[in-house]
């Protein structure tokens, strides 16, 4: 069976990390498996990016001339939103691949238009990373417009021009139809949304994770990881892990802001390291340590911020999975996030974490101070429970195989 996953990047974000774990998933159980991208950052002979200059520079025009809608299309930004509806020259690529079956990841920066992916000659299993695919070029809504059809509800009140989203949405139920055999969500939270939206409710979906490779991401000495990171050994660290920091408004960091200003009055020595891209200068204060870096997977430079931290805060209030969640109980690191989000599938309520109730500060607070108190007694309370969840549940090779189980069920019309 010749694969190729389809995904915008090989290493920038999760969704790309995501892939390639998949894909080197693959390759180790012996597929033939490729990935096709429009950014390559890695040396990885089995992906392909961009063959010129020319071609880079194509792709990042396209880019920068899809955000220019911000002059006809008015929102408040707070999510992203994608377009696909510029041409590409992937048709001509993946014809000459000549794959078997395509796996699409996120494919959005215009990688391929909404409309060439009803031109693709093979097979189609989309693995869903947020809610685009069901959406107008929204990745995350918390309206019902793709639940009930974008022709039947009126546009958001702070989208003040074009609807440009139902336009999207349109193309998308105008190409797609039965194109997409199959849909693979990375949580029961996304596949929950997913039979709920109209352009999908009649597809065949499943619930796979997200891979991890197990012997690649294992807990290391604590106190090594600190001295790595040149972090206070004496003190309780909370990590916050956020590609574009607290500007990103779904990761829900001033709910971490409210809780550094309950736990004042109790004066607990307590840190947060916050990583992520582009962060410098966004806040400042005593207690937080701020660490300007990319993410990009690998799990030697990961696992040391992991391993360092004593508890990963995820209070995402829109979340497909929390692949972050994860790689810290590979670490034997407890995670806290919310209900009702991806994250759901990611932690063990009191095992491996603590699941909070939705959007709620004070059992938010409840549940960060109930993991700080069982480390401060024991601090390796949560260590082999996080690390067995994520062996019999997230580890490569059991992924991959529900993958393959999917592929040859979509090439041999067992779906249907």
């Amino acid at each position: 069976m010749k694969i190729l996953h389809l995904g915008y990047s090989d290493t920038l974000g999760g969704a790309a990390i995501a892939m390639m774990r998949l894909h080197n998933s693959m390759i180790k159980i012996g597929q033939d498996s490729k990935v096709l991208v429009g950014q390559k950052l890695s040396n990885d002979k089995n992906v392909i990016g961009p063959e010129s200059h020319y071609e880079k520079f194509l792709n990042e025009l396209k880019i920068k001339i899809v955000r220019q809608k911000k002059y006809f299309y008015g929102h408040d930004g707070k999510y992203s939103h994608s377009l696909n509806l510029l041409k590409s020259n992937l048709i001509s690529k993946i014809n000459k691949i000549n794959p078997d079956i395509i796996n699409l990841h996120w494919i959005n920066n215009e990688l391929i238009s909404i409309k060439e992916i009803s031109k693709l000659k093979v097979p189609i299993v989309w693995t869903f990373n947020d809610m685009w695919p069901m959406c107008g070029g929204e990745h995350y809504t918390e309206d019902n417009r793709n639940k009930f059809g974008y022709n039947n509800v009126p546009k958001r009140d702070d989208e003040i021009r074009l609807d440009l989203n139902k336009y999207i949405w349109n193309q998308k139920k105008k190409y797609w139809k039965s194109k997409i055999k199959y849909v693979v969500c990375i949580s029961n939270w996304l596949k929950n949304k997913t039979q709920q939206s109209n352009l999908f409710k009649n597809h065949t979906t499943s619930f796979i994770p997200c891979a991890i490779n197990i012997k690649e991401w294992e807990p290391i000495n604590k106190n090594y990881a600190r001295e790595k990171l040149n972090l206070p050994k004496n003190k309780i660290i909370l990590l916050f892990m956020s590609t574009n920091g607290i500007k990103d408004l779904r990761k829900g960091f001033n709910y971490i802001k409210s809780f550094f200003e309950h736990i004042s009055k109790i004066k607990k020595d307590i840190i947060l390291l916050n990583v992520g891209k582009n962060i410098d200068n966004q806040i400042k204060s005593s207690n937080i340590i701020n660490v300007n870096k990319s993410f990009d997977g690998d799990p030697k430079i990961l696992k040391t911020y992991y391993s360092a931290a004593d508890v990963l805060v995820a209070p995402s209030v829109l979340e497909a999975f929390g692949q972050v969640a994860i790689e810290a109980a590979s670490c034997g690191i407890p995670t806290i996030g919310f209900k009702e989000t991806g994250l759901e599938d990611a932690i063990v309520h009191k095992k491996t974490g603590y699941i909070s109730k939705y959007m709620d500060q004070n059992d938010f607070n409840i549940g960060l101070e109930w993991i700080i108190e069982k480390i401060e007694k024991e601090k390796n309370f949560f260590e082999s429970s996080c690390v067995d969840f994520v062996k019999y549940n997230f580890s490569s090779e059991i992924i991959a195989k529900k993958y393959i189980d999917i592929y040859k069920s979509v090439l041999n019309n067992e779906i249907f």
